[in-house]
């Protein structure tokens, strides 16, 4: 008789010793825009993916219009839908610090500030339709992350020690009729981010916004409230 217990103990064996047990953990929307190829990260090790619910007239076919690596799933020529993922967590949180759920409404930059400075961060949940794209459409810095362009996530964040700073120096500058603009700090900026967006027009660091000297630059509509700190 085959024992049944045995897989169980080896489950078990792994758990002792720390070994990542493979399961369906999640699922994630990836979808083909314009009928581009889009790839979508899955947060974790994967291991298998199937589709669960096409949502494209176009057809999702594995190999021709969707597939997936170690890291992700990618779809192309129209195909849209939910995956399912098999994969890999290692046990416990991966980065021990804090999550944090951040939301870019309609379709703005929004930054969600940490309590605590943030060293590196990652994607564990997208909750959008919308692809969560790190570099893209989703970043970190010491304060917090930054989402746009319809990325909704819940993020973990692992902490550098120490409360993230809380800078008193705020400027607001716009970009009127798409115009650049410059608007001066009366300090010099060692470094800055985006507060608080005002703007329907993005506002994305090197291409319609940046810092200089000592003050804050826009263009092409951007129009924001910007922290900063001095040197």
């Amino acid at each position: 008789m085959k024992p049944l217990c045995a897989s169980v103990t080896a489950g078990l064996l792994l758990l002792l010793l720390g070994a990542p047990v493979a399961s369906w953990a999640q699922s994630i929307f990836c979808e083909s825009q314009n009928y581009q190829q889009q790839y979508c990260p899955a947060g974790m090790r994967i291991t298998g993916a199937r589709i669960i619910s096409q949502q494209s007239n176009s057809p999702c076919i594995q190999g021709r219009t969707w597939g997936y690596d170690n890291n992700g799933v990618w779809v192309n020529e129209g195909c849209s839908g939910q995956f399912a993922l098999q994969g890999f967590r290692p046990p416990g949180p991966v980065y021990p610090g804090a999550r944090m759920d951040c939301e870019s409404r309609n379709y703005q930059q929004e930054f969600c500030p940490s309590a605590q400075r943030v060293s590196r961060a990652r994607l564990i949940e997208q909750r959008s339709q919308a692809p969560c794209i790190q570099g893209r459409t989703w970043g970190y810095q010491s304060e917090g992350i930054c989402v746009s362009q319809g990325c909704s996530a819940v993020f973990a964040l692992e902490g550098g020690g120490g409360p993230a700073p809380i800078p008193g120096n705020r400027v607001a500058c716009e970009s009127r009729d798409y115009q650049q603009n410059f608007c001066a700090a009366g300090t010099w900026i060692r470094r800055a981010w985006v507060a608080e967006q005002r703007s329907q027009s993005p506002c994305i660091e090197g291409q319609t916004w940046g810092h200089r000297g000592d003050g804050i630059w826009v263009n092409q509509g951007c129009s924001a409230i910007f922290a900063f700190e001095s040197r």
